[in-house]
């Protein structure tokens, strides 16, 4: 895949800000790590100190930004002027609901140098977007995408997994839906249930039932690949671990390094591809990129692992020549080669039509 340079950023978090009411997944406080949002003095202090000519944006995390109220808007946007006045930063982005992005607030985030706007959107699921407490249909999230891309703002999209009513193939037609909307860039997170909200009750009820780890990750790897095959940057899989977070899940698919996980089964899934038709008991060569030995290898040599059970004769050979996301079979005289790319491309033909069949088969009703 051929990917973008990744844009810096300086985040600050407003934890709840302006959020109109707490959907049933979330606790910003605890996700943040932040007990209370800075005021937009200390953001400016901030950014006095942060050095220039590090080409980072300023962002405004872990609440609705867009519902403050409009005069707190432009006190936090024009706390960072004399940042952006002397190149200490690029530009701004913020993230809020897609049901507060009306015209006038593309307007006005345009006229303060806000860049990029990151919508949680969650799921394009309306029965999913109804049980999760979050008060749009997905004709107001895929509407609010348009009018930010209408008004040149770069659009990012936020998608959860394992949210109330939501099913594998309903999580990958979300991302498809996300794709076609053409954001600038992606993020991912699987459903963790969180003590104080009413998730958390459901789960104690026994209404509500979390992703395992090892479903997550490969629901993920899906959307991943769904993502590489249209070259859109997926930014953060899994939420940012802290001390926080950890005493305060409930139940979920929590892990420390979950968008590693990820990456490596989708790395694993592309071997396997590449290997087909491989007899695993003849003597093989499989080369990979000398960076990407770590994705290669997996956490705890996990992937490794695997590979050496699965494939006892194949030796594996880091290559410090070949680009990233290329796999090199050799056996004997046979030679053949796998990027990520292709992978995932063929990947997503596959998903669309094994959703596609399931949704053939659940006409007349399914669960």
């Amino acid at each position: 895949m051929h990917a973008r340079p990744r844009q810096k950023i300086l985040p600050f978090f407003l934890p709840m800000s302006g959020c109109p009411h707490r959907c049933v997944y979330c606790d910003q406080y605890v996700i943040s790590g932040e007990a209370k949002a800075p005021g937009p003095e200390m953001i400016r202090a901030a950014l006095a100190a942060f050095p220039p000519g590090e080409a980072a944006e300023l962002a405004y995390y872990g609440g609705s930004f867009t519902c403050l109220p409009r005069r707190l808007q432009a006190a936090y946007l024009q706390a960072a002027e004399p940042a952006l006045a002397e190149g200490r930063i690029t530009g701004i982005r913020i993230s809020t609901r897609p049901d507060a992005v009306d015209a006038d607030t593309c307007a006005f985030l345009r006229e303060n140098a806000v860049c990029t706007v990151e919508l949680g959107i969650q799921s394009f699921s309306d029965d999913v977007l109804k049980r999760s407490g979050r008060a749009y249909d997905s004709s107001t999230a895929r509407d609010a995408c348009l009018r930010l891309r209408a008004h040149g703002l770069r659009l990012g999209i936020q998608l959860m997994t394992g949210l109330p009513g939501d099913r594998e193939e309903l999580a990958r037609e979300s991302m498809r839906i996300s794709l076609e909307l053409k954001p600038e860039l992606l993020r991912i997170y699987p459903t963790l249930v969180l003590e104080n909200t009413g998730l958390a009750a459901l789960y104690r009820q026994g209404d509500y039932q979390p992703q395992s780890l090892t479903a997550a990750v490969a629901l993920c790897a899906d959307l991943l690949a769904l993502a590489t095959a249209a070259r859109c940057p997926v930014q953060r899989i899994g939420l940012n671990p802290s001390p926080e977070l950890e005493v305060a899940l409930l139940a979920g698919p929590y892990h420390p390094a979950f968008g590693g996980l990820v990456r490596e089964a989708l790395r694993l899934e592309q071997i396997r591809r590449l290997l087909r038709g491989y007899a695993p008991t003849a003597p093989a060569v499989l080369r990979f990129p000398r960076r990407e030995l770590p994705l290669v290898f997996g956490q705890k040599r996990a992937g490794l692992l695997a590979l050496g059970r699965e494939y006892p004769l194949l030796a594996l050979e880091p290559d410090a020549e070949l680009p990233a996301g290329l796999l090199l079979f050799t056996q004997g005289d046979e030679s053949r080669e796998l990027s990520e790319e292709e992978y995932c491309c063929r990947r997503a033909e596959e998903m669309a039509e094994a959703d596609a069949d399931r949704a053939a088969a659940c006409k007349g009703g399914c669960l």
